[in-house]
Formats: structure tokens, C-alpha cells, sequence
């Protein structure tokens, strides 16, 4: 008898400790899903589309892809880029620090019905319907038209596409809008800043050359963190996005951290 009781007592501090342990360990919030599945591939949607100044899209679309650019180091304002198997696309949003929602490697399914595509300096982009000019869509018609498949992550982003300056000058189109690395490239404009403040459109131009000296644009923000760094000497490789404008390819990088290499110290002119 005196064993029972001993045994009825341990079982309120049983209950206890088993209190304490669910309120230390709270539910993991479940990872943001969709059942939607692209029925166009990023590639189609462009074929269809791209050539096309203004076009509203009313038909029951979706793609999907993965994040692969946007405002992490404020030299892409007011976009994400998203990347399928296929191919690119910049989506038009009217948000700054987008990166906090939309961060690079993050699956998305986009539903086009009730969205916009058209052209700025030649490049396709998604956004919403406007007077025959796409307008950048706000937040609450992001989460309308935006559906995360999990969190983002770095398994979940594509490896960059490995091509060369005289590929991209070639044939651009398949490239505009994914992510690339270009190896063994030098800076044109060694010792000055990346961007000048003043300069048209909020943007510098700055060029990489390869060993044959093919030349390629860097489009970078005055506002990018990096703006005011000194462009270093050297070889390296670089990894971002590839734009085009009026015919012209040009190149985004996301971050500081898509320069890599090139030791050579700048000495500022």
C-alpha cells in the first residue's frame, strides 16, 4: 500500500514537468504551400508574349519558378526575377525590401489571370493592367496572384547558367532575365566607384571585358550598398542577372557578394 501511494505522488510532478515541456516546444508554423501547377512554362509565356508592347492576361496561366534575383543589395528596385527550367522574367513590384518576402530561392507559382505582360527598352516583364503600360503590383495583389511553395532556400536556387561576354552579345533573348556567371572577366573602369551619384536614370555604367576584349555593361544603382565601393583590379568571375535594353545586354549584380576574385587592390584616380 505504501508503494502505491508512493507511486500516486510522483505523478502530479509528472504533469507538471509534462506542461513545462509543451510550453518550451511550441508548434513549428507550417511551411506555405500551394496544390496550383504551372500549366506554361516560363519560355512559352515569353514566345507567346514577348514581342508584344501591352498585352492583358485573361486566360487561367501559371508558372512557376524559383527566385533568383530581387533587392537584397539594392541594385534591382522594385522586381523580383523568377527562373524556371526554361527561362526568366522580371515581375514588377511595388515594394522596396522585397527581398525580406520574396528572398532568393524562394519557389513561387505566379496565377496570370488578371495580370499584365509588356515590354520596357525590349525586355518582357509581368505586372499588373494598366492604360496599355504594365503597372507594378502592390503587395496585397502580390499575395493574390503569388503563392509560396515552402521557405526559400539555397538548394531550392538554380546553379547560375555558365556563359561567356561573346554568347550574351550574340544571342541575348535566351539569357535576359536568369541567373549567369562569367568567368575570367576584368573590370574596365578600375579605382572608380561602382556608381556616381547624379548620373542618368539613378544608374552608372561600368564594364567587364574578357581576354579578347568583348565588353559587357554593368548597370548599377546609385542606391545599390555597393554603389560607392572602388571597382578592384584584376580577374575574376561575376554571378547576376542578365537585362537587355533598347538591344543592349546589360548586367545586374544582386549583392557585393556576386563579385568574386579580383585581388588586385583599386588605387582611386
Amino acid at each position: 500500500m505504501k508503494t502505491f501511494r508512493n507511486i500516486l505522488s510522483i505523478f502530479p510532478v509528472l504533469a507538471v514537468l509534462g506542461l513545462v515541456s509543451c510550453v518550451g516546444e511550441p508548434d513549428m508554423p507550417k511551411a506555405p504551400d500551394t496544390d496550383l501547377k504551372a500549366n506554361i512554362t516560363i519560355a512559352e509565356l515569353i514566345n507567346r508574349f514577348g514581342e508584344i508592347s501591352y498585352i492583358d492576361l485573361d486566360s487561367a496561366w501559371y508558372i512557376e519558378g524559383v527566385v533568383v534575383g530581387n533587392d537584397i543589395g539594392g541594385n534591382i528596385y522594385k522586381k523580383i526575377y523568377l527562373q524556371d527550367e526554361t527561362g526568366g522574367i522580371d515581375i514588377e513590384i511595388e515594394m522596396t525590401n522585397n527581398h525580406h518576402k520574396y528572398a532568393i530561392g524562394q519557389r513561387l507559382v505566379v496565377s496570370l489571370k488578371g495580370l499584365a505582360m509588356g515590354l520596357y527598352g525590349g525586355q518582357p516583364q509581368i505586372a499588373g493592367q494598366g492604360n496599355n503600360v504594365v503597372q507594378r503590383l502592390y503587395e496585397p495583389e502580390c499575395d493574390e496572384h503569388f503563392f509560396r511553395k515552402g521557405y526559400a532556400s539555397a538548394a531550392s536556387t538554380p546553379e547560375p547558367i555558365e556563359t561567356s561576354i561573346f554568347d550574351i552579345l550574340w544571342q541575348p533573348a535566351p539569357l535576359v532575365g536568369r541567373l549567369i556567371r562569367i568567368e575570367n572577366v576584368h573590370f574596365e573602369d578600375v579605382g572608380l566607384t561602382f556608381a556616381t551619384a547624379g548620373d542618368a536614370g539613378n544608374g552608372s555604367n561600368r564594364n567587364i571585358l574578357d581576354s579578347y576584349g568583348n565588353s559587357l555593361v554593368c548597370r548599377n544603382s546609385t542606391y545599390a550598398l555597393f554603389a560607392n565601393d572602388l571597382i578592384p583590379g584584376g580577374t575574376g568571375d561575376v554571378v547576376g542577372i542578365l537585362g537587355i535594353y533598347n538591344g543592349t545586354p546589360q548586367f545586374y549584380f544582386r549583392d557585393k557578394n556576386d563579385i568574386i576574385g579580383f585581388d588586385d587592390e583599386p588605387v582611386q584616380e
